[in-house]
């Protein structure tokens, strides 16, 4: 990753945005020769990521070339994708002067006018049916038994905001929607209208829920741990009354 980055070069309408990267250069050439270097890079560098709720997309598709297939991009539906965002170039000016660095660019947006995406999401989106979608409310794939989408192709929108935990609570219902092996499976079959679905306690959590005293499947963390084996107080303690 350390090579994607130079110094900072703003775009916008005039001079071309090369030409102000090679301005940059013989202006700061101190500066764009340490943004080459990658001696301890992931230790000095802190990664700046803009998020915003603008409708636009990107279509992938594979294209033959004299080496073999490779996956290209083109310009989707929505507003055009944006090059150049000059908060997103001031936030980066703000940080450095803060942290007595070098604010960076993206080597591609300087040189090829190209935005850089970290997260690609939609390519396989939840439907009611393969023409509205191309899996189902359970992420499972139309017309491909056993075979499931859990990630970020199946967020259907731009959520303005970094994807990571909103995708981790979407894999997280749709396994608790798998069943126990050898169990009979509870979801309805594939195609059928959705129904909501209790969470399967799994036989043999990754993680017990005796360590965090959270049980995410229903019952309170305090039953668990005073069932706990070997425990001190593995049973709660037992009151005898005589007459």
């Amino acid at each position: 990753m350390g090579l994607l980055g130079t110094i900072l070069t703003d775009g916008g309408p005039g001079v071309p945005r090369p030409l102000r990267y090679l301005a940059n250069i013989v202006r700061h050439p101190v500066r764009w020769m340490r943004s080459m270097g990658l001696r301890r890079w992931a230790e000095r560098s802190v990664i700046l990521l803009v998020m915003q709720s603008y409708d636009n997309s990107l279509q992938l598709f594979r294209r033959r070339g004299l080496f073999g297939t490779r996956l290209v991009s083109r310009q989707g539906h929505g507003a055009p994708n944006p090059t150049y965002i000059p908060i997103a170039n001031d936030a980066a000016r703000i940080a450095a002067k803060t942290m007595h660095g070098d604010a960076m660019s993206s080597i591609n947006e300087v040189v090829l006018n190209r935005p850089t995406t970290a997260h690609i999401l939609g390519g396989a989106p939840i439907g009611t049916d393969p023409a509205s979608g191309v899996v189902d409310g359970y992420h499972r794939i139309f017309g491909h038994s056993g075979l499931h989408v859990i990630d970020g192709a199946a967020v259907g929108a731009n959520l303005g905001a970094n994807p990571s935990l909103s995708i981790t609570a979407m894999a997280e219902r749709a396994m608790a929607m798998w069943p126990n092996k050898g169990e009979t499976d509870r979801r309805p079959p594939i195609g059928s209208v959705y129904r909501p679905i209790a969470p399967i306690r799994p036989h043999r959590p990754v993680l017990d829920p005796i360590v965090t005293g959270i049980d995410p499947w229903g019952a309170s963390a305090e039953p668990l741990r005073r069932a706990a084996p070997g425990s001190a107080s593995a049973a709660p303690p037992r009151t005898e009354r005589t007459e």
